[in-house]
Formats: C-alpha cells, sequence, structure tokens
C-alpha cells in the first residue's frame, strides 16, 4: 500500500510539472502572435492597432481599394478608388464584405461595438478654430459645392466630399478619422450597455458615429445615433475590429500599411437585389445624409420649391451653435 501510494504521489507530482511548463512556457507561445501592438491583414491591407487587451481596432476607415479587393465591386457614390474611404454601404453590404474577407483569412473580422468606438475616440476636446484642421466636416468649402441646406461649419478643410483616409492627424491612441469623413456603422445600438455584437442581419437598426463630410455642428450635437441597416449613402461607411483571440497568425504581416494607390478602382455596377434587404431610396448625388430631411427627397417636391427654400432657408454658419460635445470655445 505504501509503495502504491508513492507511485501515485509521483504521477501526481509529474502532471503538476507538465501543467506548468504548458502554462508557463507553452501558452505565452502561443499567444504571442495575439498580442503585438499592431498588425496587417494580407490579404486585404486593413491595418490593426491594438485597442485594449481584447480587442484590435482598423486604424483607418476601410478604403475603396480594400473593398475591391475583396468584393470585386464598387457601390461608391465617389468612385475614386485607393484611399477614399469605401462608403454608400448597407449592413448587409458590408456582412457579405466580413463573409468573404473572414473565408479568405480564416478569421472573424467584425464592426467594433459602441463601446470599443468611443474607447478608441477618447475625451475629445477640439478648439473652435480648429476644427477644419481635425476632420472632414461639412464646412465652407462643402457648401458651395454641395448646398445640403444645413448649418456647416465656418472654415475650410478643403475637402468638398469625402477626403483620403487618413488626411488628418491621428488621434491620441492613433486612430484616423474617427470623426469626419464618413460615418461609421457599429454592431449594436447607441443604447446598448452590452459591448457585444447583435446579429447584423437580424437588427432592424444599428449605431452609426463620428459624423461625416455632410454633417455640420447641428449634426455633431449627437455624433452617436442609430440608422436603419438597410440605408445606403455617400456619407456612410464602416472600419473594422477583430477580437486578439479570433486573429489568424497565419494570414497577418507586422508593420503598419497605408494604401498608396490613388487612382480610380474599375467600376463595377452593382444592381441589389430585391431580397437584400437594403433600402435604396435616397439617390446618393443628392441626398447625401438621410439626417438632413433635405426636401429634394419629398414626392412633392419641384424646382420652384427648391428655389423658395434656397432662398428661405440660407445655411446657417458655424457661429450659430455655440455648444458641441466636442468643441471647446
Amino acid at each position: 500500500m505504501i509503495y502504491n501510494g508513492m507511485y501515485l504521489l509521483r504521477w501526481v507530482d509529474l502532471v503538476k510539472k507538465v501543467l506548468t511548463i504548458i502554462f508557463l512556457v507553452v501558452m505565452p507561445l502561443y499567444s504571442y502572435a495575439f498580442d503585438k501592438p499592431s498588425f496587417v491583414d494580407s490579404y486585404s491591407g486593413i491595418e490593426f492597432k491594438k485597442l485594449n487587451n481584447k480587442t484590435y481596432l482598423a486604424v483607418y476607415e476601410v478604403t475603396q481599394e480594400q473593398w475591391y479587393k475583396v468584393m470585386n465591386t464598387a457601390p461608391f457614390s465617389f468612385n475614386k478608388g485607393g484611399l477614399y474611404p469605401a462608403e454608400s454601404v448597407s449592413i448587409g453590404d458590408i456582412q457579405k464584405f466580413l463573409n468573404n474577407l473572414n473565408a479568405k483569412t480564416q478569421s472573424n473580422y467584425r464592426l467594433p461595438t459602441v463601446a470599443e468606438w468611443k474607447e478608441a475616440a477618447g475625451e475629445v476636446r477640439i478648439n473652435r478654430d480648429d476644427v477644419c484642421s481635425y476632420a472632414n466636416f461639412y464646412d465652407i468649402s462643402s457648401n458651395a459645392v454641395n448646398r445640403f441646406g444645413n448649418a456647416y461649419f465656418e472654415c475650410d478643410d478643403k475637402y468638398p466630399n469625402t477626403a483620403p483616409v487618413g488626411s488628418f492627424a491621428a488621434n491620441s491612441k492613433g486612430y484616423y478619422d474617427l470623426f469626419g469623413n464618413v460615418k461609421e456603422w457599429l454592431c449594436n445600438s447607441e443604447s446598448d450597455r452590452t459591448n457585444t455584437c447583435a446579429n447584423l442581419l437580424g437588427a432592424a437598426s444599428l449605431a452609426v458615429a463620428g459624423g461625416g463630410f455632410s454633417d455640420g455642428p447641428r449634426e455633431m450635437r449627437k455624433y452617436i445615433k442609430d440608422e436603419r441597416t438597410s440605408l445606403r449613402y455617400a456619407g456612410l461607411g464602416f472600419r473594422l475590429a477583430i477580437d486578439a483571440a479570433s486573429v489568424n497568425p497565419d494570414t497577418i504581416t507586422d508593420g503598419t500599411n497605408k494604401p498608396n494607390v490613388i487612382a480610380p478602382v474599375t467600376t463595377v455596377p452593382v444592381t441589389p437585389s430585391n431580397n437584400d434587404n437594403t433600402d435604396n431610396s435616397y439617390n446618393p448625388s443628392s441626398a447625401f445624409d438621410n439626417q438632413r430631411n433635405d426636401v429634394t427627397n419629398s414626392p412633392n417636391f419641384t424646382n420652384d420649391n427648391k428655389q423658395s427654400n434656397d432662398q428661405n432657408n440660407e445655411p446657417l454658419p458655424e457661429r450659430k451653435f455655440k455648444f458641441l460635445p466636442f468643441l471647446r470655445d
């Protein structure tokens, strides 16, 4: 009995040593690939930066070049290719993009949650005179070209419509264009506090964040809001996120990558099927942002109405709106 007891104790001691080796040596080696400060998805060229111990967030909004690489389509209102952000995409379109990308990379890329987007954005304080040096919003140049009818910032960022990603400085955490350029789809609703993604195709509405080139001070009073998931318009794009545990080390590279090809992609006409649950009622050439309640979308709208509307509703300059959540006097 004593001999058997000693034999058992030896086996227990051996198992403990093996488990110690696994946890102290093998597991750190296994997890090393998921603890890099940044990486680039080899297939799409999308660059990710570590947001926290669990999540990586894309440094830039998904570009037209990257969309075309994954989808071989160009459904954009501003078909400029290269660095310009992918826009005019609904949640259904993005789900197809994710399906293709994840199949190619054997990963699990997704949209960010509201909480993750807020963490990346951090506490934003911008001097009023620096708005146009910080982000691409609705300003003097955009108003001169587009005449949306909403109030504009009384400065000029030199981009009437979308700008190439990374045209403005990164924030303190190294992310570009979280505010301005295009609104970004998120994977849960603005009121959700669970920090978990909804079923994208099963959700009637999801949050969009950050505002875009067609958003002035009035719109930016609330820069996270829910939108119908069926919407497509030129001021609406996205960036990606991925859980650290879902990164496939075989399909990533080290370093950074900012797309450097500024050339139009091949236009592939996109005709959505009748069952893709996508609302195309907004003409991207005249209604970039449904939040404007643009009168030109009304079935009763006429050219006479337009002339009268232009005279009576001249866009207001930025100074009319002093109190914005992300501006400082």
